[in-house]
C-alpha cells in the first residue's frame, strides 16, 4: 500500500497539515506542542520548519535555498544554532545577538527567534522517534519548482493566483480541497501546506531533489 503523504505548515494557532491518501486530500491541525499528533509512523511527512540544528555555525541548506530564489532570497531565514533558539524571544535581545555572533559570526533575526518554540518542538519529537519519515521543505522552493519560476509574494493576489495555478497543474482537486480546509487557517498557509504535500509526494516517490545534494551528514531541504 502506498504510504500516506502529509505536508505541514505553521499558522497562527499552531500547525496545519494537508494529508493525501486514497480518499484524496484531508486536513488536520494541532497546537505547537502537539506536533507529534500530525506525524504518524506510516506516513511520509514534509514540514516547513528547520530540521537538523547546529551547535555552532550556519546551515548550508539555508544559503542554498536563498540562491535558488533570485529576487526573493529574504523569504528564507537563517536557522540559528540550538543554544540561540533555546534563548528564544524571552531573552533580552542583546543576549541573543551576542550569543549568535559568538556561534555564527552574525546576529539573529527576530523572525527566527519567534519560531524557536516550533523548531524546538519538532526537534524534540524527531529526536525521540528517529524512525519517523519527516523531511524539511520550503514552500517557496516547492512552488518555484512547480511553476518553473519564483512567484509573487504569497499574500498578494497575483501570488495566490500563481500558487493555485501551479497546484492545479499537479492535482485538479486542489480547489475543492481548499474548500474543506479548517476555517481558521489563512489561505496562504493552506497553500503552503499543499506545497509541502507536493514535496512529500515527490520524496515518497523517489523523485525529489535536495539542497544540498549530499544529505547523509548535514541538514537538507527537499524539493
Amino acid at each position: 500500500m502506498t504510504p500516506t503523504a502529509i505536508g505541514i505548515d505553521g499558522y497562527r494557532h499552531g500547525w496545519v497539515a494537508a494529508r493525501l491518501s486514497d480518499g484524496g486530500i484531508t486536513w488536520a491541525t494541532a497546537v505547537v506542542p502537539a506536533i507529534a499528533d500530525l506525524l504518524p509512523q506510516d506516513a511520509v511527512v514534509a514540514v516547513d520548519m528547520p530540521i537538523g540544528l547546529r551547535d555552532e555555525g550556519l546551515r548550508d541548506c539555508d544559503q542554498l535555498a536563498r540562491d535558488h530564489l533570485p529576487g526573493a532570497a529574504s523569504r528564507v531565514f537563517t536557522t540559528p544554532p540550538r543554544r540561540v533558539l533555546e534563548l528564544g524571544l524571552a531573552a533580552p535581545n542583546d543576549e541573543a545577538q551576542a550569543l549568535s555572533v559568538r556561534l555564527t559570526g552574525q546576529g539573529v533575526a527576530r523572525q527566527a527567534l519567534g519560531l524557536a518554540s516550533r523548531i524546538l518542538a519538532l526537534d524534540a519529537v524527531l529526536a525521540a522517534d528517529p524512525a519517523l519519515t519527516v523531511i524539511e521543505v520550503h514552500p517557496e522552493l516547492s512552488f518555484a519548482a512547480m511553476a518553473g519560476q519564483v512567484l509573487e509574494r504569497k499574500k498578494s493576489a497575483p501570488g495566490v493566483g500563481q500558487r493555485m495555478a501551479a497546484l492545479l497543474g499537479w492535482r485538479d482537486d486542489v480547489a475543492s480541497a481548499l474548500g474543506s480546509a479548517p476555517p481558521d487557517v489563512p489561505v496562504d498557509d493552506a497553500l503552503d501546506a499543499l506545497a509541502a504535500l507536493w514535496s512529500a509526494v515527490r520524496w515518497r516517490d523517489g523523485v525529489a531533489r535536495t539542497l544540498p545534494a549530499e544529505t547523509r551528514t548535514q541538514p537538507f531541504i527537499a524539493i
